[in-house]
C-alpha cells in the first residue's frame, strides 16, 4: 500500500485524536453478501498474524486478507474521505 501525504496526516490525526492510546491503525476483511469488505480501526498493537508495516510515523497492522487488498493500491484522503487506485 501507498500513501499520499494527504492520507498519511490524516491516519496522523486520527490517531492523535483517539481517546485512547493507540500505535496504529489496522486494516481487516470482514465477509459482505458476495466479497470481502475492508474494515479499518485504530489499534493499541497488532493482532496475531498481522503483517506490521511503518509508513512515515505511521504503525500500520493488516491481515493477510486485507494486505493483499491494499497491497497494489494508493491511498489518498480528500473531500473528508479516503479514495483508493491502483498504484
Amino acid at each position: 500500500m501507498k500513501l499520499t501525504d494527504n492520507a498519511l496526516a490524516q491516519f496522523k490525526q486520527i490517531i492523535k485524536e483517539k481517546e485512547n492510546p493507540a500505535s496504529g491503525i489496522r486494516f481487516f476483511t470482514v465477509m459482505g453478501c458476495c466479497s470481502p469488505l475492508l474494515q479499518m480501526e485504530v489499534a493499541p498493537s497488532p493482532k496475531e498474524g498481522d503483517v506490521v508495516v511503518k509508513i512515515g510515523e505511521v504503525d500500520f497492522f493488516f491481515t493477510p486478507d486485507a494486505d493483499k487488498i491494499l497491497s497494489p493500491l494508493t491511498i489518498d484522503y480528500s473531500d473528508g474521505n479516503f479514495h483508493s487506485k491502483k498504484a
